[in-house]
Order: C-alpha cells, then structure tokens, then sequence
C-alpha cells in the first residue's frame, strides 16, 4: 500500500504556510480524535495518517526533504509504520504549539486549568533510577 499525499490528507495546497497546515491539522485531529470516535478503527487511522502529514509539513527540513524526494525524502525518520517511526504519544506531544500547551486535549474537554494562573506549566519527564557503585573517595571528590 503506497502512502498518500501529505499535501491531500490535510487538503491543503503545497504553497499553504504554516498557519495553513496547522489549521487543517487541528481540524482532521479533532474530527478523528479517538475519543470522539471510540472503537472506529478507519477514524483512528485519518487521525495517524494526518499526524505523520503534520509531523512532516510543519518541520521546514523535513518538508522540504518531502517536496524534493517524496515520502523517501524521510524514511530514515520513518512514518507510522516499520522502524523508528512515530506512535502516539509523539502524535500527543504535538498538540502542545497546535493547541497552546499544556494537556494535549485540556482545549477539547475544558479540562485543567487549575492551578496554574500566571504560571508557566513546566513540561516534566518520567524518574530514572540507575544505581551507581561510587567509593567514599570518589564521592568526596566528585566523580
């Protein structure tokens, strides 16, 4: 099965800026959403299908490696597909500059908000725990 057009899936010219393709994007995302549309396997599908298109058209480098070699142009960063490609969470991680920040869908449900008038939200990471075999010596020296 051969890919689609970036440009057709989120129906957008190959001239359209970029407040063009996040326009589009915003709109097919909240349409396929799968919270909106639970269980729809083909909805579930437009919704990944417009991420990648989204993941490549609003990346300068890699939409002009797009206009310029196609699909090939980014293989090596994969699609949705085989190796190394985006899953979802990256698709989330998106919604942070789509839909202004914080929870990807605070802006769908109208939820969040509390607590953080004024504040800036930071984005935090998961803990890592690694232990570490140090003598005395080397902690009092700082290794």
């Amino acid at each position: 099965m051969s890919k689609r057009d970036y440009y057709d899936i989120l129906g957008v010219a190959r001239s359209a800026d970029e407040k063009e393709i996040k326009s589009a994007y915003r709109k097919l995302a909240i349409k396929y959403h799968p919270d909106k549309n639970p269980g729809d396997h083909e909805a579930e599908e437009k919704f990944k299908e417009a991420a990648e298109a989204y993941d490549i058209l609003s990346n300068p480098q890699k939409r002009q490696r797009y206009d310029q070699f196609g699909h090939a142009g980014n293989s090596a960063s994969g699609g949705f597909g085989g190796g190394g490609g985006m899953n979802m969470d990256d698709i989330f991680s998106q919604f942070g500059d789509i839909f202004g920040g914080g929870h990807p869908f605070e802006s769908f449900f109208g939820g969040g908000g509390g607590g953080q008038r004024g504040g800036r939200r930071v984005a935090r990471g998961s803990n890592l725990r690694i232990k570490v075999k140090l003598t005395l010596e080397e902690i009092a020296k700082g290794v």
